[in-house]
């Protein structure tokens, strides 16, 4: 990965931590509280991890990332494309991104079952070169890793993960789908 992308990870990683609420409890110094990627109890060494995870994982499966922001805009713009939501049944029920579907996913690949490799391989269709958005919960959440690694080694290439999940998708206030 070039050493731009890199930075711009990392950066949009510790302000998707920061916005889900990875920070604390907003116990900094009031000259640092509403700095992006600043967190909020003054821990930048879990910032710094959690950002790092992320683009390693990036680099090992070999996907793009895209904002909740970015995400909401070719929602909105009606581009072609699948979302994924690779939550549990019951997560995906009660809150997903406005047309999501769902192919629940474990959260390390030795855990993933035939059964639900076939599943999710199905949900994503039969167009190689479709852009596929896959998220999960959360950003330290792996699900979404698992299923682009998945959608990689099938050779999917347009693959992106939205790494601050539902989570990041509702705090910034965006419409959702739900059986509610």
């Amino acid at each position: 990965m070039k050493l731009g992308k890199l930075l711009a990870v990392t950066a949009l990683s510790a302000v998707l931590l920061v916005g889900c609420g990875g920070g604390g409890g907003g116990n900094a110094a009031s000259d640092t509280a509403d700095l992006p990627g600043t967190a909020r109890d003054g821990s930048e060494v879990k910032i710094e991890e959690a950002s790092m995870k992320l683009v390693k994982a990036a680099e090992e499966g070999n996907y793009d990332m895209i904002s909740t922001e970015d995400l909401k805009k070719k929602i909105d713009a009606k581009e072609d494309m699948i979302i994924v939501d690779t939550m549990p049944e019951k997560s995906y029920k009660a809150n997903r991104i406005p047309g999501a579907v769902n192919a629940e996913l474990p959260v390390t690949m030795d855990e993933v079952t035939p059964d639900e490799r076939d599943a999710f391989v199905k949900a994503l269709g039969t167009d190689k070169d479709k852009t596929i958005v896959l998220y999960c919960g959360f950003v330290g959440c792996e699900r979404s890793h698992v299923g682009a690694l998945i959608a990689e080694e099938e050779g999917f290439t347009n693959v992106i993960r939205q790494p601050g999940g539902i989570g990041a998708w509702l705090e910034a206030g965006y419409p959702v789908e739900s059986d509610k």
